[in-house]
């Protein structure tokens, strides 16, 4: 591995001063770990900036020059288009594996993305010449609807396809009964836990967890999702039935933001 020179404030600092620095750049902030104050050495720099429409190729070349003149770019990453917004990724050779650049540009005039303080915390400014960054909220309520309506799907789909976990376990199929179990299992069971607890975040899946759930919550999940072997497989298979079970109780009767349910079946709201 390379010797790293550069820290992930070196880099950060040469990306904040070339959006600032391009004319076609509105407004640019600092999302991911650092809008919730959780950023460290090993977080990438998650960015994302305001362009005129036609602009966007012009402002992805001017960061990448930035970039490199303060280390060459070993691997650049374009993502397809998709979602209204263009991203791409960036490592550089002397900032380690780490101190990723990750940089969505969004075309002026489309929707502002990625600015709701519940879910991607309070983005630091870096520039905002138009000034478009206004705190946005999301409608709590509708949201909560929008929860509320994901408990009957959510429990159908789980009571449909456990048979795929039992099924590989009996012809002892490890690898197929595992990854029906992450897909058909604990995927589900991680909703419905977000559901109760944070139900705006529950499309974020097993990331985040030690944000947005309890910490006992979070250890339970962790033993369920670390699995040694076939038996094993099969008992935390049980044991994760029986917690969405009592998950989505507690969901038809409270509904969502209702509290979280250990592994028994006990509420701790």
């Amino acid at each position: 591995m390379t010797d790293t020179n550069l820290t992930r404030a070196q880099v950060q600092a040469v990306l904040r001063q070339a959006l600032r620095a391009h004319p076609a750049v509105d407004a640019a902030w600092e999302g991911g770990s650092a809008a919730f104050g959780h950023d460290d050495g090993l977080s990438d720099i998650d960015a994302v900036a305001v362009v005129a429409a036609d602009e966007v190729t012009q402002v992805f070349d001017a960061v990448e020059q930035a970039l490199g003149s303060l280390s060459p770019v070993t691997l650049r990453l374009d993502m397809p288009p998709a979602g209204g917004f263009a991203q791409k990724f960036y490592r550089l050779r002397d900032a380690g594996e780490f101190a990723v650049v990750d940089l969505v540009l969004l075309r002026r005039g489309d929707p502002l993305l990625f600015r709701e303080v519940e879910l991607h915390g309070q983005g630091i400014v870096w520039c905002d010449r138009a000034g478009l960054l206004a705190e946005a909220h999301l409608d709590l309520a509708q949201d909560l609807q929008a929860a509320r309506a994901r408990i009957a799907p959510l429990r159908d789909s789980f009571a449909m396809f456990q048979h795929l976990v039992t099924k590989e376990l009996r012809r002892g199929r490890a690898t197929d009964a595992l990854a029906f179990y992450q897909s058909w299992t604990l995927r589900p069971l991680v909703e419905a836990l977000r559901l109760l607890h944070a139900p705006h975040t529950r499309v974020f899946g097993q990331r985040y967890l030690a944000r947005d759930l309890p910490a006992t919550t979070v250890r339970r999940i962790a033993d369920l999702a670390f699995v040694r072997d076939l038996a094993h497989l099969a008992a935390v298979h049980g044991d994760a039935q029986r917690w969405f079970g009592a998950c989505i109780l507690r969901l038809e009767r409270h509904g969502p933001a209702a509290g979280l349910v250990d592994a028994d079946g006990a509420s701790d709201a």
